[in-house]
């Protein structure tokens, strides 16, 4: 199953504001932050090797104020189908059954007790310092989400405990940091994160329920996870190139910046691909066809603005090999 883009882009916007040198890093593997493109799909792995090259000597405590740079706005029908639930305990159940188009990469639960229930989130690894760091992004990521989807519902935010999944600072500035965040009502040592709230909470209604709405984003949310679901007759070296050159808007990474991504040696990459009747010209070439078609039935960007985004200098060029592929040109196809 692969991932929104979005999750990486947060990511990075974060560790820019918590003044790590991320770009200098996404350089390094032939990425650019702002050439990303936000309606791409990422594989877990290549995510995970991204986020090996950006947080490499990033401390896992950073992760609180990284984290606090997550927004609703890249949950798209998700969002939708929270807000117009027709309660709380709807809106966390459908939160779990679609944590797939979520920003998350471990597994949100309930856990119910006779007066409390708590969203629980059971981070992937917590082993690592990598792991740790993205466990700290995440748990943080979710407890502004909860207080920004209140306020977007338009509902006062109850009163949460918060058990967390780390050891307790012992330095007592990071202490108070984790205090300042989550509130007083704090716990270390937990087997996962746990955000515990009153069973009240359960049945308050939310203001902007509507059942309507709320069929017709389920559908648009179980579209998206058909979309997310990886090609198992495609190659795993092919879907992972095609995954690393799906990311970007404009000049694609060369076939040496992606190996370098990818951590395999350009000679070996190129000779497992023939290997495979393939080759990095021709998953470049059907990845910039594939885009070009999508954002032409789009109908929101011009002739010109399709062909920069696709990296060509010039709109003729994107013309000439448009042709070459369909038979006509992108003016034809738009009509």
């Amino acid at each position: 199953m692969k991932r929104s883009i979005l999750g990486l882009m947060y990511l990075i916007q974060g560790m820019r504001k918590a003044g790590v040198a991320v770009d200098q890093k996404l350089q390094s593997i032939g990425l650019r932050a702002d050439a990303l493109d936000p309606s791409s799909i990422i594989h877990p792995s290549l995510e995970w090797d991204v986020l090996k090259v950006i947080g490499q000597d990033v401390a896992p405590e950073k992760g609180l104020f990284i984290g606090q740079h997550y927004a609703l706005a890249g949950y798209g029908p998700l969002l939708m189908l929270l807000v117009t639930s027709d309660n709380v305990r709807i809106a966390l159940e459908q939160g779990i059954l679609y944590q797939s188009l979520t920003h998350l990469t471990g597994a949100l639960s309930l856990k119910y007790t006779e007066h409390k229930v708590a969203l629980c989130y059971e981070p992937h690894d917590l082993n690592s310092d990598l792991g740790l760091l993205r466990a700290q992004c995440e748990i943080s990521g979710t407890y502004k989400f909860i207080q920004d989807l209140y306020k977007m519902m338009g509902l006062s935010i109850p009163q949460i405990h918060i058990d967390l999944p780390f050891s307790q600072p012992e330095n007592q500035e990071s202490l108070k940091n984790y205090y300042d965040y989550y509130g007083l009502e704090l716990g270390f040592g937990s087997k996962c994160a746990e955000f515990w709230f009153d069973n009240a909470v359960l049945n308050v209604p939310i203001p902007s329920a509507d059942k309507m709405t709320f069929k017709i984003y389920e559908s648009k949310c179980i579209a998206e996870l058909e979309r997310l679901k990886v090609d198992q007759q495609v190659p795993l070296l092919v879907q992972r190139v095609q995954n690393y050159l799906e990311l970007q808007q404009g000049v694609m990474p060369t076939m040496a910046e992606t190996a370098q991504a990818l951590q395999i040696p350009e000679r070996t990459l190129r000779h497992q691909l023939q290997q495979l009747q393939s080759s990095y010209k021709q998953i470049r070439e059907k990845l910039i066809k594939d885009k070009a078609l999508r954002l032409i039935e789009y109908k929101e960007y011009s002739i010109e603005m399709i062909a920069e985004l696709l990296g060509y200098s010039e709109p003729a060029a994107f013309n000439h090999a448009f042709k070459r592929w369909f038979g006509y040109s992108p003016r034809q196809y738009f009509k």
